[in-house]
């Protein structure tokens, strides 16, 4: 028995619709070059900084549009401060998400490739490193977990707020690392709402949250930074003690990106 014509029309109208339907239900945006800027510390390399590595320039972020047109490729050395938290991340990539109106249920991933440059790059691994220009420094233990063979970096994404340390503001923060491989080849880094650690954020103080708590909150953008081992600095064990004179020790992480995209639901 045929089914009635009007009948086999619907059912095909019906089919057109969910498929349209799962078409929209994710799309990815290419983060154009102009949302992509940075932040820097540095300046020249005087003072504290009179010990890092490289020409300034290289401190900066430098961008060279690739194919397709939207896309850019790139460069900067990212600098992490061992000793004073000052300023402790004394440059960074940040880019803007303003356009893409985005809450953290819309996430669905965030996508780059990162290339890493070791031979532009210094990585801080060992006590005599750390001490070597510090002789108040001793060889605590608790300095080992700053050190690492590995270069380690953390992704922020950010909500409102962000720019005053005086406002609640959200973070989603993911941490990753990359080896010190001489083949310098390129990675996919790929991050869902379920791989950030989520905490409000009010004149430095940290509270956790979960995704569940926060899922109609606009995320603003996200910061790319260097990092020690565990994210801390020698002033972090000597709050109170501290010097003043001291002669500051970096990683230098030299870094290439490129591809960077956002999947997301409507």
């Amino acid at each position: 028995m045929k089914l009635p014509s009007l009948l086999i029309l619907v059912l095909c109208l019906s089919f057109i619709c969910k498929s349209e339907s799962i078409i929209i239900a994710a799309q990815t945006s290419v983060i154009e070059t102009n949302m992509v800027n940075s932040w820097n510390h540095i300046g020249s390399k005087q003072g504290v900084y009179a010990g890092l590595n490289q020409a300034a320039q290289q401190y900066q972020l430098n961008k060279k549009v690739i194919f397709p047109p939207k896309n850019s490729l790139y460069k900067i050395t990212l600098v992490k401060k061992l000793l004073d938290w000052d300023q402790q991340h004394s440059n960074g990539i940040e880019v803007s998400l303003d356009n893409l109106n985005l809450q953290v249920e819309q996430l669905n991933q965030l996508h780059f490739k990162i290339k890493l440059l070791p031979d532009n790059s210094i990585l801080t691994a060992n006590i005599e490193t750390l001490n070597d220009k510090n002789a108040w420094l001793h060889h605590s233990k608790d300095y080992k977990e700053l050190l690492s063979e590995q270069a380690n970096f953390t992704l922020i994404f950010y909500g409102e707020h962000h720019e005053n340390s005086q406002g609640k503001t959200l973070y989603g923060a993911y941490p990753f690392k990359l080896a010190f491989d001489a083949k310098q080849q390129w990675l996919d880094i790929n991050i869902t709402p379920t791989d950030l650690n989520y905490y409000w954020q009010q004149d430095y103080q940290e509270e956790p949250t979960s995704i569940a708590n926060i899922a109609r909150q606009k995320l603003k953008g996200f910061i790319l930074v260097a990092e020690s081992g565990n994210t801390k600095v020698v002033r972090n064990y000597l709050p109170n003690s501290f010097p003043k004179k001291h002669i500051e020790v970096f990683n230098e992480f030299s870094i290439t990106l490129k591809d960077f995209t956002i999947t997301s639901s409507p």
